[in-house]
């Protein structure tokens, strides 16, 4: 009769330890699961926007439209044709109907309308801060605040129109607004230069 009992709480011990283990795994496959669903919606995982068509538009209409849809509209570059009334995005990239995901930037090309396109004096790399901005508005340009890099204090190291970084005498329609890029201070050392310093002459 003991024996029958032993026998019987053996199999009791047992189920208990068995649904206990299987309570724990199933408690662990939750938690992973509803960990993996937290980090997903966190980071947005496969959450996608559609960018709208924004050609035909003006730059103000196209900005506004693909700002309603978590998107940021930059105009990147301008360029004329023939009929196209000044301000009416030509194109964008991504083009419209592309799955992107929020926040992300859409390059549009502006039409210059009728304004003359002229070059851009080459400014970057060879010109202080003073002289670029002088030659710039001369030209007719318009300057957004400067940004700042690492590098020779008020050097010019580029000139951009929006996101788009300028060459020498690229063709950019007069009046646009542009941004020099110029270092924020830290000073070339003369021997750098191939100055000799009071070491180098001492020996």
């Amino acid at each position: 009769m003991n024996k029958k009992n032993e026998t019987k709480n053996k199999k009791a011990s047992l189920k208990y330890v068995v649904v206990n283990l299987a309570a724990m795994a199933a408690v662990v496959v939750a938690a992973v699961f509803v960990t993996f669903r937290w980090i997903d919606s966190y980071t947005e995982h496969g959450v996608a926007v559609k960018v709208p068509v924004v050609t035909g538009m003006s730059e103000e209409e196209a900005v506004e439209v693909l700002s309603k849809h978590s998107l940021v509209g930059i105009a990147s570059d301008f360029v004329y044709v023939k009929g196209v009334p000044t301000g009416e995005i030509i194109s964008q990239r991504p083009a419209g109907a592309a799955k992107v995901k929020r926040g992300r930037k859409i390059y549009l090309t502006v039409s210059s309308g009728n304004h003359p396109m002229i070059a851009v004096p080459d400014v970057a790399d060879n010109s202080s801060l003073r002289q670029a901005e002088s030659r710039l508005r001369a030209a007719g340009f318009h300057l957004t605040p400067h940004d700042t890099i690492e590098g020779e204090l008020d050097w010019v190291y580029s000139v951009r129109l929006g996101d788009r970084e300028l060459q020498g005498d690229d063709l950019v329609p007069e009046g646009s607004t542009l941004t020099l890029v110029i270092g924020g201070g830290e000073k070339v050392a003369a021997d750098t230069l191939g100055v000799a310093t009071v070491e180098d002459g001492w020996f």
